[in-house]
């Protein structure tokens, strides 16, 4: 649980871990910023003065970094009060790869979809960690996006049916070709498939091995995992067309990620 405490004037305070998401100024001095919290989930507060700061905050409040911050909890809609925020990891080494830069931005964009305000995910956190740490340490971006997105729709409650037909119900067999429906949110075997006119992507056996695997892999065993350039390719296409069907909405820095 996080840690709660009350300040002088008898507030209730909040020390959590945390991963900024996304930051703006406001004002001459002060900065509105969304994090991620390990047991909140999604809060956006306000850092008083944070743009003038030369301890509390000085080359904190920037997007993925990893944090310990100390907050109040936002009632009647007002934004939280930041006091203060101790640096974990500013994963530098994805900042400076622009492959890394634009996929943790298309991760963070996953979450902000997905997620409200102070409620709270506690698989969420540890896969955003373990994907900003895989970049960081150089996985491969696109791996590391296709195995978080792979997690992240288990961790939202719209995991994909890999594992057998929509259609006949049928297990995955090694002498079957099958594709993905992002309406239905499942695979059809090629006789099932004759039967639909829903739009669809194909998928090879490989692929959905290797994506059954990554959705039941311990995250600390996931880097293991080795994706083919086709693999990556048939990945990328259902997940971005499920994520589309999902959040009926273009996914925006898609583009920044295949320009």
């Amino acid at each position: 649980m996080a840690t709660t405490y009350s300040d002088k004037y008898g507030k209730q305070h909040v020390e959590s871990a945390a991963v900024v998401l996304d930051c703006r100024d406001h004002g001459e001095s002060d900065i509105i910023v969304t994090f991620f919290c390990r047991h909140q989930g999604r809060l956006t507060g306000i850092a008083k003065g944070a743009k003038r700061s030369k301890k509390r905050f000085v080359n904190k409040l920037e997007i993925f970094s990893s944090l310990i911050i100390q907050h109040s909890l936002p009632q009647n809609n007002r934004l939280a009060f930041v006091a203060e925020a101790e640096l974990v990891d500013g994963f530098l080494g994805l900042r400076k790869n622009v492959a890394c830069y634009t996929t943790a931005t298309a991760i963070c964009e996953f979450i902000l979809l997905a997620t409200k305000e102070m409620e709270g995910d506690e698989e969420l956190y540890p896969l955003l960690i373990w994907s900003f740490h895989s970049l960081n340490s150089g996985l491969s971006p696109l791996s590391v996006l296709i195995f978080f997105l792979i997690r992240f729709f288990a961790a939202i409650g719209y995991s994909p049916q890999l594992e057998s037909c929509l259609g006949c119900g049928q297990e995955v067999l090694t002498n079957e070709t099958y594709s993905f429906h992002s309406s239905s949110g499942g695979i059809r075997c090629s006789r099932c498939n004759e039967k639909s006119t829903m739009e669809r992507v194909r998928l090879s056996l490989g692929t959905l091995k290797s994506l059954t695997t990554a959705l039941n892999q311990p995250l600390e065993r996931l880097h293991r995992l080795q994706l083919s350039e086709n693999s990556q390719e048939e990945a990328l296409a259902f997940l971005h067309s499920y994520a589309c069907q999902l959040f009926q909405r273009e996914i925006t820095s898609w583009a920044f990620l295949t320009s």
